[in-house]
């Protein structure tokens, strides 16, 4: 790591700075690292840095597979797995500990009332017909080879089930039980203006060592990947490519980043 990106180390350690660079991103560092069942962010209160740890090793899993055979006196065949954390970490340049307030509209579902009720009372096919929303009586029929009303009523007995969803509150952004406080870590990698592939190697890198490790469950949705993967940039980033054969504009890198699933920080 070179002069540039030790500096912007030093100054993506300062929490104040990391958090003004995180916070515009909030909403996207928690959709990256939960998957929301019942919950919708309506929007993002606060981020706060808990704690920040430069150059923070991450040891990936590795995992040996062999057999063994013997044939004489008896044949025997045995199958083992070792596994074990790796002695060549991948290294995470600034590990952030988050919390994102958030306001969340919720709707766990449920059911308000199920009843169950015989069938019984129809004289007629329509009758019948009348009494289900959702039943193709005609092919209902064709593959039981029922002909007549006489028929459906002697093929056997009918029961009709009545769920009556529950339905949520009125959503209420103001109301206290509507607030939620994530923990998010972001795992940020410092790249350079000239090696945006270098940074999104990195981060992939930082990925694939954390996948083995299940991630800790949380109260806020299902929690999917333990980081949030971020990329930062020293150099002052141009808008556009100034020239061709120039590097990336800041719109290109965002745009590239973010298809990857990498959020980008500049340093400007």
């Amino acid at each position: 790591m070179g002069v540039i990106q030790d500096r912007a180390m030093a100054r993506l350690a300062d929490p104040v700075l990391l958090g003004a660079l995180l916070e515009p991103r909030a909403r996207s560092l928690v959709e990256r690292t939960h998957e929301l069942e019942y919950e919708r962010i309506d929007s993002v209160s606060a981020l706060r840095v808990r704690k920040v740890a430069p150059q923070w090793p991450l040891f990936p899993l590795d995992s040996r597979r062999g057999n063994w055979s013997q044939v004489v006196p008896g044949i025997t065949r045995s199958d083992f797995c070792w596994e074990g954390e790796s002695t060549e970490p991948v290294w995470i340049d600034v590990l952030a500990e988050l919390e994102v307030d958030l306001v969340v509209e919720s709707d766990p579902g449920g059911l308000d009332s199920l009843v169950v009720k015989a069938v019984d009372e129809y004289a007629t096919l329509d009758e019948f017909r009348a009494q289900f929303r959702f039943l193709d009586l005609d092919a209902f029929m064709r593959s039981h080879g029922l002909v007549t009303v006489e028929d459906l009523r002697d093929s056997g007995e009918y029961l009709r089930t009545e769920v009556r969803l529950r339905r949520p509150p009125v959503f209420d952004p103001s109301h206290p039980a509507n607030r939620r406080t994530v923990a998010v870590d972001a795992a940020v990698v410092v790249g350079t203006f000239d090696d945006v592939a270098g940074a999104v190697r990195a981060a992939r890198l930082v990925a694939a060592a954390a996948s083995a490790r299940p991630p800790a469950p949380g109260p806020f949705g299902v929690r999917v990947a333990p980081y949030a993967l971020a990329a930062a940039f020293p150099a002052p980033v141009p808008p556009q490519p100034p020239a061709a054969g120039a590097g990336l504009g800041r719109a290109q890198i965002e745009s590239l980043l973010e298809g990857a699933g990498i959020t980008a920080l500049f340093l400007d």
